[in-house]
């Protein structure tokens, strides 16, 4: 609608940051105005915009740089200066609210009252498109436009808003729309500096086919004076940048996955994991990964064999050497070895009440040395254990005392430290009963036993 202003106010266009929702197409084909059937070369000319309509008898507009400076132009027209697109060439603008007025003549004559009061109907215009396609049923859509409070407006107004409706409207009024629209504005728009966006996400019904922007009086509708004196009761905008996209799924942990079908909702993933992280790349989520930080097959849940045995490092006892099953993951221990160590039990000696051992005892020792070099992947526990005879505290000491003499020994023979480990245990574990001789010596022994920690 064309409309004359006597007062204009030069204004400054700063674009504001871009709405960051909604993905994919917008279903908005022409949401900048920039496909025009025909120029534009005055007011009154929204259809010229491609598959833009009034859905009233008000008349919105359309703006153009090849318009006149008086009219519809761009960056200067008849409502103001300086005023370029958010977006493109082109803008449209509509009238959000126009306060009309009637003489009462009656009221004007006797003298009680001013001789105009407000009509009975406001005036209001709105723009009209088709969408691209109906909407989903129960999806959540982001609906996303600007609009700037041309400078030669005296009034600004909230309730700006979008109504996407299911047919096309026609009504042959110029009044306010009543429909509520799914996305409003509750401030007031009085921004004639900068562009504002109106954004909001609503969930579709399905029935929606047509968006229609404008003022609503069912969105929260007020008018406020924006400049000083009288005013002309009138709020125009211009509008630009329209777009209705699907809303982003939720996805709490930015990965591109849907919550809704992200088994690791809350923890960064992979696709082909279903939003599930893998950690060490494996290529099975860390939550079904028996091992989630080291590569292993699937048919180990993840885990490596890192000998190769048949038997993955987290159930294998000796995971760097290769055994058996039987054995869990570590190799059987030789039956010379065997033979020797159970030997050994009552072999070595040592005398009475220190950790000396006795040069019968040499022999034994000797033959486990060759058992430890013929075998470089045996380490070898040495436990020391003793009678009941005497104080506790000395047996444990005496026990500690005698293991580390066998290790001592073993090492001088070429036995590296690494592979050996020494304990003391007194009187602790018997094997015999301790009220007989017999069984106290049999009490009094150094235990062999064949590990594999390196």
């Amino acid at each position: 609608m064309q409309l004359k202003y006597t007062s204009l106010m030069a204004g400054v266009l700063v674009s504001i940051s871009a709405f960051a929702q909604g993905t994919g197409e917008n279903l908005i084909k022409n949401g900048g105005f920039e496909e025009l059937s025909r120029p534009v070369t005055t007011w009154k000319q929204l259809d010229r915009a491609t598959g833009w309509s009034n859905p009233n008898t008000g008349s919105a507009d359309v703006f153009d740089k090849g318009a006149r400076h008086n009219t519809v132009g761009i960056p200067d027209n008849e409502l103001g200066t300086g005023t370029a697109a958010f977006e493109g060439e082109h803008y449209a603008g509509f009238v959000a609210f126009k306060e009309a007025e009637r003489k009462n003549w009656k009221r004007f004559l006797d003298g009680r009252e001013s001789p105009f009061e407000p009509a009975y109907q406001g005036y209001s215009e709105y723009v009209q498109t088709a969408l691209a396609s109906p909407l989903t049923a129960g999806q959540k859509y982001d609906v996303s436009f600007r609009v700037k409070l041309a400078n030669g407006s005296d009034r600004a107004v909230s309730g700006i808003g979008a109504y996407l409706s299911p047919v096309q409207l026609a009504y042959r009024n110029n009044q306010f729309l009543q429909e509520k629209p799914q996305v409003s504005t509750a401030k007031k728009v009085n921004n004639k500096q900068d562009w504002t966006e109106v954004a909001g996400t609503f969930t579709a019904d399905g029935t929606e086919k047509f968006l229609i922007i404008g003022a609503f009086s069912n969105g929260g509708f007020e008018s406020e004076k924006v400049i000083e004196g009288p005013d002309s009761k009138r709020a125009y905008y211009y509008l630009d940048g329209i777009s209705v996209k699907l809303h982003p799924e939720e996805d709490r942990d930015k990965d591109g996955v849907p919550d809704k079908i992200d088994r690791c909702p809350d923890l960064a993933g992979l696709a082909s994991l279903e939003g599930c992280p893998d950690r060490d790349g494996d290529g099975i989520a860390d939550n079904m990964d028996a091992c989630p930080d080291v590569a292993g097959p699937a048919n180990f849940n993840g885990c490596p064999d890192s000998d190769g045995d048949g038997i993955p490092d987290n159930l294998d006892r000796c995971p760097k050497v290769k055994g058996s099953s039987a054995n869990n993951g570590c190799p059987e221990v030789s039956e010379k070895a065997r033979k020797l160590f159970e030997k050994a039990l009552t072999g070595i000696q040592f005398e009475s009440g220190k950790s000396i051992i006795k040069t019968s005892s040499y022999g034994i020792l000797n033959q486990v040395v060759d058992v430890m070099k013929e075998n470089p992947t045996y380490d070898l526990e040495i436990h020391g254990h003793t009678d009941s005879q005497g104080d506790d505290a000395k047996n444990m000491k005496l026990s500690e005392d005698r293991a580390a003499a066998v290790r001592t020994y073993l090492e001088g023979k070429g036995i590296s430290g690494d592979r050996m480990k020494s304990f003391g245990h007194g009187e602790t574990m018997p094997v015999e009963d301790n009220a007989t001789a017999a069984g106290r010596a049999k009490n009094r022994r150094v235990e062999f036993k064949v590990t594999f920690w390196r």
